[in-house]
């Protein structure tokens, strides 16, 4: 038994030193969450909120719409405690993300971002151009400039970006958050990001 413990001590010694690297990888991760870039046009709460959620999601997913409706309960009840940032990341599958996206951002342009992208959830999956554009005339955007916009795809290297960011973050599909930098994927029940949440505001303090 002791020849035995003297052949394997190097090898505990090697197990414990990659755990120990682990733990360290995984607090360090705590201390220095990733850095997001947060378009206000696509925040919505307070700017001083100690808990930020960014949400990653894609206009034809439906698990994304279904998430709509828990981050909405959610904002109701911490109204003061939680802004979401509603971040691009249109799939591959989904050949009409990217124009939905565009389209929001153009109604962003006109000061009506979210308004417009409520919408696209409650229409999805209609997005085609004449869609688009009769969502815009709905909520009483200036058609001419909306449609300029949209035509050009002013707005698609943005939803590109977000796209890249979420990439090098680790989102990998949708719907993806991460609230005050931790990681939480699906459209999970209210119980789960309400623990969350609860979670950060009590490391926050």
């Amino acid at each position: 038994p002791a020849r035995l413990v003297t052949r394997l001590r190097p090898r505990l010694f090697r197990v414990a030193a990659v755990l120990l690297l682990l733990g360290w990888a995984a607090a360090a991760a705590a201390d220095n969450p990733p850095r997001f870039t947060a378009d206000p046009a696509m925040t919505r709460g307070p700017a001083g909120a100690p808990v930020t959620i960014f949400e990653w999601s894609d206009y034809q997913c439906p698990f994304c719409r279904e998430a709509q409706q828990v981050m909405g309960r959610l904002q109701a009840e911490f109204p003061d405690k939680i802004k979401i940032t509603f971040k691009d990341f249109p799939l591959r599958s989904h050949n009409r993300a990217v124009p939905a996206a565009v389209a929001a951002r153009c109604a962003g342009a006109q000061g009506r971002y979210w308004e417009y992208h409520d919408l696209l959830f409650l229409a999805q999956p209609d997005f085609s151009r004449e869609d688009l554009l009769g969502n815009a005339r709905r909520l009483g955007l200036d058609p001419e400039s909306f449609a300029q916009c949209f035509d050009t795809a002013r707005f698609q290297d943005a939803v590109l970006a977000d796209q890249r960011e979420g990439r090098e973050a680790g989102v990998r599909a949708t719907p993806t958050f991460f609230i005050n930098g931790r990681k939480i994927e699906g459209a999970l029940p209210i119980e789960t990001f309400r623990e969350a949440v609860q979670q950060a505001l009590r490391e926050a303090r």
